[in-house]
């Protein structure tokens, strides 16, 4: 190689020819990476969080992937086979949202015009696109995950795992149908989980109703914020010891306007200094009334709102079936004239607001389906508490344990048409059969082997994804069949379900005949889907007719075949499928084991099974992690994964959170085009530590962009030399072994980087093994920056040995392999470039050679001369300016300058180094002074300071210190920073406080001496 094919200039263009050429040899598979390193010792396994199919790619994703692509990166290279899943989750509401919008903009329609199956061709020409942008997003971020294993929460095998979870869960007595107090958008007309509610503080009012006693002239005044709920009010609550309203208990007050009496009851939840001491109990309304409500046997069938917010027929003439919003003026009003209004306050709280269309949610009760999972969080609990499931950082054990002990049933249902849709269907008795295919499977079993049954299988998941219509003709049916999957790397959609039924069939214990009957299934739908049969495509579709009439639960009416599900109770075979859908966190809490192709028992779930890590953000904990957990426990009976690491917030540099209304949200894309994804990734790693947020700067970017030039122009100077010397390509691996073999002809500097390149390796391993991967990045970039580039380098310029040049190309290939979990393109770019043999991703991690000490006496020198650099800017010298200097140290240290003289005078840029044992009293006048460790030196330039002068650099130096350690001071001052941040990083802040504290106290006696003089 020239030096003309070594560009002088670091330029990050290459990142993405790097990654095409990574992703065509195969090196993101577990199955490649076996080929190459044939003796693998383990396995890694981490699924990425899945993000919305809605979103764009954003500063958290860049973060999470960041940190997941330097953690599967290192396992790699520690011989791991290591397996890193990508997938994208359905984000039923926000697709939804998302696409009505887009309907009502362009089409002025809703989707109750267009109906539930013209919606959802909408709502999948949209994912279509959507799906594809933030999948090229990630790739742009450049995670080397497992693309031919990609997954979608609605592909096939996906859906099949979500109706057999609930199939188990349902089994088991712990979904249910129930009514309960639920979270309900007007606007997008769902229930919403807690996670989908924000609350956000508003200045609002707060009503003091009267609510006057039967057969009396007197009233009960209530405090409330709702006064639009009063007409389904059915008690007044009070404390039986309150005596301003003991002799009220038990009689009839009536409701303002529509005098309709309620009686007031005793509760001794009441708290009598609250408020008025009385309240309204309104259970289809508000949450607390509604534990009321249960308690007491009160009514739970009275509206005074309907589902889209308007007043139901409990409100007056002049109310009902309007609007809230556009009567409620009306309504206090009125109350106002007949006297039920007793006063109005200024009012602050807390307003809850759907997340995605920010319309108020209204607490409604409603029959939805629940599941019981105090079980599984019983056990979620007790896995994290025995250790087998360890949380990154442990203070969040507490979190994740209040949650759980305080858990509640879990709704999951929702009113949408995006999708997994409940697999509930019910007859016309209102049985309730709940169905998936290994149910189906196993009727068939039972009733009739006769018939076929593969192809019903197949028929039954597309009719229960609503991908295909009941009835259905043959035409559809095939065009269906042969649409490419929705993970289309593993072919057409018929193809998916045969390679799981495949699977299916190798686990089922029945016997041999029946095993070569559905044996022979499989082979007759792949024969007619077999692409060689296109020139035959009516003899095929002739075929696929004559399975389709012969298959299970098939009927044909008229020119359509009907797929007729029977009743387990009553044997009817009018059913209907539950139009609701699951929450998305259902089908999302399961993917740590679907996406190894559970329920079937593959060699993925196998090998992977549990996940190493799940790395995601501390602020879902509850919700993604906690019912991930759940989830594992109810169909798998064990933890799901060993570690869960929970990374911060990236927030902007001002610690604020970023959002589109505060102009500060961060495209990492543009960031990506500008510095390269090597130093965005760089730049988040780095400053983040578990469970704590991260402000973001573009100058942190620039910073580490700039590190990564210095190591480009450090490479760059070793390649010219060496490449004079020798113009070879380098195996890592002999360099390593030649110099490890020839110890005894290493200079003393060669030994000194050696050993302190073994510690780093050692350290950085620790801390890669622990998860701490900002204290593993740190190290390497202060060895690379510091210790290599501005000190061995420059030493190796002046003084080297035989095998200088062999080290400096064996340390920069090793600070490659540290580096390149963080930084793998730069890293790549410059392995090759440098001349080492084969690529960098598939190299083994750096081991040390084990033999070198660290030498004390070099690093007191590097201090030693940092410290005359010091000086001469204490002293404004230029760069050539010359000085005099004096060292006195023990006769030890003074020999050991002796021998490296010439170096030394070469570094600090002397003419005259005076060494002097600590025997001699001699004063050096002229010198400015300066002590290190037990050192002491003194220096002299050309350019004297006058005593005001110096005394001036001291006392503004003085200050800086002093401001300094006020900073410190204000921070371990600070409650909330003791109380989060890590142990060690509150110790460091300490320690660097007494080091302050000392500088300060020996500025002061220097600073006395000088104006005593």
């Amino acid at each position: 190689m020239t030096e003309k094919k070594f560009p002088k200039k670091y330029n990050h263009d290459f990142e993405e020819q790097i990654y095409e050429e990574w992703n065509q040899k195969g090196y993101f598979s577990p199955e490649k990476l076996e080929e190459i390193k044939w003796n693998l010792k383990d396995r890694f396994m981490i699924s990425m969080p899945p993000p919305n199919v809605t979103g764009v790619l954003h500063l958290w994703h860049a973060l999470m992937l960041s940190i997941e692509d330097a953690m599967v990166r290192y396992a790699r290279m520690k011989w791991k086979k290591t397996l890193w899943i990508p997938w994208t989750d359905h984000a039923w509401i926000a697709t939804q949202v998302v696409v009505e919008k887009k309907l009502a903009k362009e089409e002025w329609k809703t989707r109750h015009d267009l109906g539930r199956e013209k919606f959802l061709e909408k709502v999948w020409e949209w994912v279509r696109f959507s799906r594809s942008t933030i999948i090229s997003q990630i790739k742009k971020m450049w995670a080397s995950c497992d693309w031919s294993r990609e997954q979608f929460t609605l592909s096939e095998k996906l859906s099949r795992a979500v109706r057999k979870s609930f199939s188990n869960l349902y089994k088991k007595w712990k979904i249910y149908q129930w009514e309960y107090i639920v979270n309900w958008c007007p606007r997008c007309q769902t229930v919403l989980s807690d996670i989908e509610v924000k609350y956000i503080p508003e200045k609002g009012k707060l009503y003091y109703i009267k609510y006057f006693v039967e057969g009396k002239w007197q009233a009960i005044t209530v405090a409330t914020t709702r006064p639009e709920t009063i007409f389904a009010d059915v008690a007044i609550a009070v404390n039986p010891r309150d005596k301003r309203y003991k002799k009220w208990i038990w009689k009839n007050v009536y409701i303002p306007i529509v005098n309709r009496p309620i009686p007031v009851i005793a509760d001794e939840e009441v708290d009598p200094a609250f408020g008025t001491g009385a309240l309204k109990i309104t259970p289809t309304h508000d949450p607390d009334d509604f534990e009321i409500g249960k308690k007491h046997w009160l009514p739970m069938d009275r509206f005074a709102i309907d589902w889209e917010w308007k007043f139901t027929e409990l409100a007056p003439d002049f109310l009902v079936w309007k609007p809230v919003e556009e009567v409620f003026d009306n309504l206090i009003q009125v109350l106002d004239e007949i006297g039920n209004l007793e006063k109005i306050e200024d009012y602050e709280h807390n307003v809850p607001h759907c997340d995605r269309c920010w319309t108020i949610v209204q607490p409604m009760v409603s029959k939805q389906w629940f599941v019981d999972v105090k079980e599984f969080a019983q056990k979620s609990i007790e896995a994290v508490k025995k250790g087998d499931t360890k949380i990154l950082p442990e203070r969040f054990n507490k979190t994740f344990f209040d949650w759980l002990e305080n858990i509640r049933p879990w709704c999951i249902s929702r009113q949408l048409r995006w999708w997994h849709r409940i697999p509930v269907w019910t007859c016309k008795k209102g049985h309730i059969n709940v169905f998936d295919d290994q149910q189906i499977l196993n009727n068939w079993l039972d009733v009739d082997q006769k018939s076929d049954i593969i192809l019903s299988l197949i028929i039954f998941n597309l009719i229960a994804d609503s991908r295909l219509k009941n009835p259905f003709n043959i035409e559809e049916l095939i065009k269906l069949l042969t649409t490419p999957s929705l993970t289309p790397q593993e072919g057409r959609v018929v193809d998916v379900y045969l390679k799981v039924y495949r699977q299916m069939l190798q686990e089922l214990s029945i016997d041999e005949k029946t095993k070569n009957k559905l044996s022979s299934e499989i082979k007759k739908i792949e024969s007619i889907f077999d692409l060689e049969n296109e020139k035959n495509l009516i003899k095929a579709w002739e075929k696929l007719v004559d399975i389709l009439e012969n298959s299970y639960l098939i009927e044909k009416v008229g020119d359509k075949y009907r797929f007729t599900l029977i009743c387990q109770e009553c044997w009817d075979k009018d059913l209907r499928q539950e139009e609701d859908v699951l929450d998305t966190w259902f089908s999302s809490a399961l993917w740590p084991f679907s996406v190894l192709w559970w329920p079937e028992n593959t060699d993925d779930l196998k090998e992977y099974y549990p996940n190493d890590v799940l790395e995601t953000g501390y602020d879902i904990l509850f919700f993604r992690v906690a019912r991930m957990m759940m989830m594992w426990f109810a169909n798998m009976n064990e933890e799901p994964f060993k570690n869960v690491y929970l990374h911060g917030l990236v927030r902007d540099a001002k610690g604020e959170k970023m959002s589109k209304s505060k102009w500060n949200v961060v495209d990492p894309l543009k960031v990506i085009e500008k510095y390269g994804a090597d130093s965005l990734r760089l730049a988040l790693v780095r400053w983040v530590t578990p469970g704590n947020d991260i402000k973001y700067s573009d100058e942190k970017v620039e910073g580490n962009w700039k590190f990564l030039n210095k190591l480009w122009n450090a490479s760059r100077f070793v390649y010219l030399n060496v490449n004079q010397e020798w113009n070879i390509k380098f195996e890592y691996d002999l360099l390593y072994e030649d110099i490890k073999n020839n110890v005894d002809e290493l200079g003393e500097f060669d030994k000194w980087i050696l050993a302190e390149l073994d510690e780093l390796i050692n350290q950085v391993e620790k801390y890669m093994d622990k998860f701490m991967l900002w204290e593993a990045i740190n190290k390497i970039v202060d060895f690379a920056w510091s210790l290599y580039c501005d000190w061995f380098i420059e030493i190796s310029k002046i003084e080297k040995s035989e095998l200088t040049l062999k080290i400096l190309v064996y340390v920069l290939g090793t600070i490659y392999k540290l580096l390149h979990p963080f930084a793998p393109f730069v890293t790549e770019k410059l392995w090759h470039l440098v001349g080492f043999d084969w690529d960098l991703i598939v190299q083994d991690y750096p081991k040390p050679i084990w033999w070198l000490q660290k030498s004390v006496k070099i690093n007191l020198f590097i201090d030693l001369v940092g410290e005359f650099r010091k000086l001469r800017n204490k002293l404004w010298l230029k760069p050539h300016e010359t000085v005099d200097v004096v060292i006195q140290a023990n006769e030890d240290y003074i020999k050991f300058l002796s021998d490296n003289i010439n170096l030394l005078k070469t570094l600090i840029k002397a003419d005259n180094v005076l060494l002097d044992s600590w025997k001699s009293e001699g004063i050096f006048e002229w010198y400015d002074v300066s002590v290190v460790y037990d050192i002491k030196l003194w220096l002299k330039g050309n350019k004297k300071l006058s005593k005001s002068e110096q005394i001036e650099i001291l006392e503004k130096k003085l200050k800086e210190e002093k401001q300094f350690l006020q900073t410190l001071k204000n921070i371990l001052s600070n409650e909330e920073f003791l109380k989060n941040a890590p142990k060690k990083v509150i110790e460091q802040k300490r320690k660097k406080m007494e080091e302050v504290e000392k500088k300060i106290l020996k500025l002061e006696v220097e600073l006395k001496k000088l104006k005593a003089l």
